[in-house]
């Protein structure tokens, strides 16, 4: 059966020869000519809304009422429409040649629109054409056929260019199959992307309005067709994480997920807390009034940072992630805060606060059970649980991932580092300052925390017995080392509690380093 495709659709720039001159000097209008002008592309000519398609003007003000008139003869039923045959027969038997009829038809004919989009809405409609020309070239036995509704000598290819493409029929799956495969779908809001996807995954009927089974134009332009309220930026934040996607693999649940990435609200937190704690380094940079190294020196005297002698303060549980220990320690810890966090931060925003103040949390309390002699500084804890909320959003939101794979491979790598660089320097630096018990309290918050806290974008069965399993291990673990920390029934385990002043300790300490320094000069 050959597709009316073949034939190569009219040039929207084609104009009819409004009348030829017969043997008898008679002139004469073929009656396709008219035809294929005054239908929609369906086959028919409907009288509802007649009078709109056509262009007034000083010449045809009379002409479209006469038309309109001579056109609801032909609908004897009253059916509301012309179709191909009566208005055949009509033309051909009933108006004589050179009639004032056939010259009416012939002259609103003329005057139709082509159907031509508005400037806002031609870069959709080329967005369409780039659809049916796929359609077209890559034929299927899903293709609607329009031999099933026209007469067998009913060319499509004759229409008018945009009335041509405007009245074609899409079927759902070729919609999807070409919204994962050509780039033209660029073109469209990732929301609207999603949007098709949808209606072609199962829901289809919604986006069907008029019931036939296919995606029409005015359906297609429903969904893509929006006023985005979203910042610019996210836009084209959007637009770089698809980049990075193999086609193929932009599928309806990953560009879920990259449609949350959102700068509005912007994400604050990590903003925030990155902010105060290059404040607080540098107010401390000026207290000590002494050189600072990449490595020093720790102004383990302020009220923030966490001293095993002072842990009924309990404040410093959270606040040592504000002191660093030199300027390489805050820049390292930042700049993995700032890139990792700021990525999870716009996707599931508050959200990402518990993650980073429980990792703290974890970070101090195991630290303190690990090296109780040991003062705890540095934003370690929390950095390490947005690393490690990273495996958890993952394993929650597979689907829906960019390269799951490459993604936790990735993830797999650097745990293998942090263990082993821990592993190497604790057994050959046994007087080493690195609190590494805190980075794998702050990495086992993070997993379980992200298990729990994260948006999950599309939830199965298995992932709510994984939600209350992270929930019940995470809340087990933090009441267990909470309770540890205040009534660890070893003697002698912690150091006794100084109950000294901070001023006092700020003193003694400002004159020991400075005492130190003079020496060394």
């Amino acid at each position: 059966m050959e597709n009316s495709w073949e034939e190569i659709p009219l040039h929207p720039l084609r104009q009819m020869n409004p009348a030829q001159t017969d043997a008898t000097g008679r002139g004469s209008c073929e009656w396709k000519d008219v035809w294929y002008r005054l239908e929609e592309g369906r086959g028919r000519i409907n009288l509802e809304g007649f009078e709109e398609r056509i262009i007034r003007s000083t010449n045809n003000a009379q002409a479209i009422p006469q038309a309109l008139k001579l056109l609801r003869e032909v609908d004897k039923q009253q059916k509301g429409y012309v179709d191909y045959a009566e208005f055949q027969h009509y033309y051909n038997t009933v108006l004589p040649d050179s009639s004032w009829e056939r010259g009416v038809l012939m002259r609103v004919s003329l005057d139709v629109r082509d159907l031509t989009p508005t400037p806002e809405e031609e870069p959709l409609c080329r967005v369409w054409m780039a659809l049916v020309d796929y359609v077209h070239n890559h034929p299927s036995k899903e293709d609607f056929n329009w031999e099933w509704i026209t007469p067998a000598d009913y060319k499509r290819s004759r229409l008018l260019h945009f009335v041509f493409y405007k009245s074609e029929l899409v079927h759902p799956r070729r919609l999807r199959e070409w919204l994962m495969t050509t780039k033209e779908v660029d073109n469209l809001p990732n929301q609207a992307v999603i949007n098709l996807l949808e209606k072609c995954r199962g829901a289809f009927r919604d986006a069907d309005v008029n019931r036939d089974g296919y995606v029409e134009y005015e359906e297609f332009l429903r969904f893509v067709r929006m006023k985005s309220a979203v910042f610019r930026g996210s836009a084209a934040l959007r637009r770089g994480a698809l980049a990075v996607l193999p086609r193929r693999e932009r599928t309806l649940e990953t560009r879920r997920y990259i449609e949350e990435y959102s700068c509005c609200p912007p994400p604050l937190f990590m903003i925030l807390i990155t902010v105060a704690e290059i404040a607080t380094f540098i107010f401390y940079v000026v207290d000590m009034k002494l050189p600072i190294t990449g490595s020093g020196p720790c102004p383990t005297y302020s009220p923030l940072v966490f001293n095993p002698r002072r842990r009924y303060e309990a404040w410093r549980f959270l606040s040592y992630a504000l002191i660093h220990s030199g300027w390489v320690h805050l820049v390292n810890n930042l700049l993995v805060q700032t890139l990792l966090g700021l990525l999870l931060e716009m996707v599931h925003m508050w959200r990402v606060i518990i993650v980073y103040m429980v990792g703290v949390l974890a970070g101090s309390l195991a630290h303190s059970l690990y090296t109780p002699t040991f003062f705890l500084a540095g934003a370690s804890g929390g950095v390490y649980a947005v690393e490690y909320a990273h495996l958890g959003n993952l394993i929650l939101n597979w689907s829906e991932m960019e390269m799951p794979w490459l993604q936790l491979l990735m993830i797999m790598f650097i745990m293998g580092l942090d263990l082993g660089y821990a592993v190497w320097d604790t057994y050959t630096n046994p007087e080493t300052t690195t609190g590494h018990m805190a980075h794998l309290g702050g990495a086992v918050a993070g997993v379980l925390v992200g298990l729990v806290a994260l948006k999950n974008l599309r939830e199965v069965k298995w992932e709510g017995y994984c939600w209350w399993a992270s929930l019940t291990l995470l809340l087990v673990l933090v009441a267990s080392a909470i309770f540890l920390n205040a009534f660890l029934p070893i003697p002698q385990f912690f150091p006794e509690n100084d109950w000294s002043s901070i001023a006092d300790n700020r003193d003694e300490w400002l004159l020991h380093n400075r005492e130190l320094l003079d020496a060394e000069i």
